[in-house]
């Protein structure tokens, strides 16, 4: 209501003010350079009028060519939006396919199309080589978003054990709880023997669940299997042999430690505790070098002395591959026939034959009957038959006799990668 007040007020004032300019027309001189312009003041006011409005217009267009930019309309942008990721669509296709060329055009169109978005940077990474992928890594790492898989990339890169920890380091900061990071950290410190650094980072693994109770021992085990070889090799016997005991203790059936125990007991001149600390491990893991070193442990016994000492050693684990192996050759060694027999058909009755029980079949034909053409069978069955069992790498498949301590083919952990065979 008083705005209206106020508008009739206005109208009233102007309708006053154009009947005293019509009574009161005057006249305006304009004099400039011999050039006379003559007007009344009621003419002047209306061009003062029109040149206000004019100049308001003009002020109006220049603040829309700053705000609204027909050459960044919505409608464009988007558009070239859509242009862009079709390139970038088209260069990570042509990339599946190897054909790097095409996917570098199509990763600068999109670039061009995309200058804020870190796709096009992304897939230029991938194709792209020298000053030109630096300069893409470079950007990438300027970006909090980004650093992490500029990171990586580098990371894949790099060959150096230590340049590589490096890098796992600064992406420790980026990502303090992922468990990508602190196994990476953990297998790079396991293979240059940094074990401090390796049993801090199995002990993180472990309190953040990403390991369970029973692997975080035999992970320890091996440290310290690793740590007890080392100090063998320098000469610190006592060291060696606390840090295969604390081997045991942490994974009781891990083969490898307690023969190198056994071994350290012998050459102490200790051969009860030697003999002790293989007869504890073959009743719960029992291995070929285990049972080789028990059966070496008196090499001046008589033949049946050795059988009867073997045959109660293969009693502690009597329906194992490797007992009854044992057993049988001890037994064919021996001349105890009838117990070669039985061990060996035991393990065929149990569906366990391999190569080797194959091969002791044939020298039980031989030596008990000199029947050569049931041996050549046996030895016939031999090529069909499981191999013996090896240690195994998880990792990749890789196949070892014997436990050692990194993976030769894609250079695992060995406390990762290699597993004993049921």
């Amino acid at each position: 209501m008083i705005r209206l007040a106020l508008y009739i007020t206005l109208a009233i004032f102007l309708a006053l003010g154009a009947v005293w300019l019509a009574d009161n027309p005057g006249s305006l001189l304009i004099n400039w350079q011999g050039h006379e312009i003559r007007m009344t003041v009621a003419i002047f006011g209306l061009l003062i009028l029109l040149y206000t409005v004019l100049c308001w217009y003009i002020f109006k267009l220049y603040r829309w060519f700053r705000t609204d930019n027909p050459l960044k309309s919505p409608k464009r942008m988007e558009s070239r939006r859509q242009k862009g990721l079709a390139e970038l669509d088209l260069g990570w296709a042509a990339l599946a396919v190897q054909d790097k060329a095409a996917a570098l055009k199509h990763g600068k169109k999109a670039r061009g199309l995309l200058p804020e978005h870190n796709g096009p940077l992304r897939l230029l990474l991938r194709v792209s080589t020298g000053k030109a992928q630096e300069d893409c890594l470079r950007r990438l790492e300027e970006n909090p978003n980004c650093k992490i898989s500029a990171l990586k990339f580098r990371l894949d890169q790099e060959s150096s054990p230590q340049d590589s920890l490096a890098i796992l380091q600064e992406m420790r900061k980026l990502r303090p709880e992922n468990i990508w990071v602190s196994r990476k950290i953990f297998d790079i410190s396991a293979q240059t023997h940094n074990w401090a650094e390796a049993k801090q980072e199995l002990a993180g693994l472990t309190k953040s669940k990403a390991i369970d109770a029973e692997s975080q021992k035999r992970l320890s085990g091996v440290i310290n299997y690793c740590q007890a070889l080392e100090a063998d090799l320098s000469g610190q016997k006592k060291s060696a042999c606390d840090f295969a005991l604390q081997a045991l203790k942490n994974a009781p059936a891990f083969a490898p430690a307690a023969l190198l125990l056994a071994r350290l007991y012998l050459a102490q001149g200790d051969k009860s505790k030697a003999r002790k600390i293989i007869e504890t491990t073959w009743k719960t893991s029992p291995h070929p070098d285990l049972g080789q070193f028990f059966l070496d442990l008196e090499p001046m016994e008589s033949p049946s002395e050795k059988f009867r000492r073997i045959q109660k050693f293969a009693a502690l684990n009597d329906s194992h591959l490797h007992s009854l192996h044992l057993l049988a050759k001890v037994s064919l060694d021996t001349a105890h026939w009838g117990e070669a027999k039985q061990a060996l058909e035991k393990i065929l009755t149990g569906n366990m034959a391999t190569h080797e029980t194959y091969h002791l079949l044939s020298r039980l034909e031989i030596l008990q009957k000199n029947d050569q053409q049931a041996a050549e069978a046996h030895l016939a069955s031999a090529a069909g038959a499981a191999p013996d069992p090896v240690w195994h790498c998880s990792a990749c498949g890789t196949k070892q006799q014997n436990y050692i301590a990194n993976c030769p083919d894609c250079h695992a952990f060995g406390s990762i990668a290699w597993q004993r065979p049921s």
